[in-house]
């Protein structure tokens, strides 16, 4: 059996422990980032059929989209002017991809505090959290495709 004194030590050690200050400020951990789809309001290369001063909706020729006709090229431009103001919200975001043709907008990793930001500006229409979806199908043959593999 532990003498009376090892026992009263070990309880004034624990106690002592307990109303200790700790001497190192302990920083939040960053707050985590996600990708995140931004979609802008202006309308898409795709679906641009003019309003903006300056820049023709003269794209489509038939059923065709022209995406290296002049027109569209000078669009397409004012498509990624306006994507740099709104990512200067976000400096400290990291950019994945950048959409023009069928969607204006970008992918970015960001916070819950960027998040808010843009969803906050009226250039921004929808900030979207991105996921990745698979189709389960058998490709009709009975047989269960697995999932493509993640390409990030």
């Amino acid at each position: 059996m532990p003498s009376k004194n090892w026992i009263f030590a070990a309880i004034a050690g624990v106690s002592g422990l307990a109303g200790a200050v700790p001497t190192e400020q302990h920083k939040p951990a960053p707050l985590a980032r996600h990708t995140y789809i931004v979609q802008l309001t202006d309308a898409p290369l795709a679906s641009y059929t003019g309003g903006v001063p300056g820049l023709a909706p003269t794209f489509v020729q038939g059923r065709r989209l022209e995406t290296d006709s002049e027109a569209a090229r000078r669009y397409t431009a004012y498509l990624e002017e306006r994507q740099r103001a709104v990512l200067a919200l976000v400096a400290e975001a990291s950019v994945q991809y950048r959409y023009t043709v069928t969607l204006n907008g970008f992918a970015a990793m960001l916070t819950p505090d960027e998040v808010a930001r843009l969803r906050a500006s009226p250039d921004v229409a929808q900030v979207s959290l991105s996921t990745i979806e698979y189709t389960h199908t058998d490709g009709g043959n009975g047989k269960k495709q697995a999932p493509p593999q993640d390409q990030r």
